[in-house]
């Protein structure tokens, strides 16, 4: 359900590689172009990290209870967002995987009905660890994500 299309050559041969990973379908993606990985968000909660070098995938983990609907990147690709259907952001490590802050009910669904409307509709990362989100409930925020997860902001922050 992701699929590497090459749009250069003809329609016939342009499939470069499938992946499956969502049971239900991808419904966001994001790419990672120093690392060449591709980040896929899903209607189940699931998120997936393919390797396009290798044309596989890496790892599969649940992130959420519901629909993904937005990813973002980092611009030193240390880190990426997910907001979900329910409403929530979790921040997770590109490498490991591992959870490195939650953000509950950034943008609470506010009725009862389909997930279409609800939830986080966008995420952006810009530098200095801030993250802006935008939602279902009207609201645009910004949070900026403590020190204390060591997260460099820059490459002598590593030296």
């Amino acid at each position: 359900n992701v699929c590497l299309w090459d749009t250069l050559i003809s329609p016939g041969n342009s499939l470069i590689h499938g992946f499956t990973c969502h049971d239900h379908g991808a419904t966001v993606l994001q790419y990672a172009p120093k690392q060449q990985l591709l980040i896929s968000g899903g209607r189940k909660g699931y998120v997936c990290l393919f390797d396009i070098r290798q044309r596989q995938l890496l790892h599969t983990f649940q992130a959420h209870d519901s629909a993904v609907k937005a990813l973002a990147l980092d611009p030193c690709e240390e880190y990426f967002t997910t907001g979900s259907a329910e409403g929530n952001i979790k921040v997770w490590r590109l490498t490991g995987h591992g959870l490195i802050h939650s953000f509950k009910s950034e943008h609470a669904k506010q009725s009862i009905f389909r997930n279409l409307g609800a939830g986080v509709m966008q995420i952006d990362i810009i530098q200095g660890n801030r993250i802006f989100s935008c939602g279902a409930d009207g609201t645009l925020k910004t949070r900026v994500l403590p020190n204390a997860f060591n997260i460099p902001s820059r490459i002598l922050d590593i030296l």
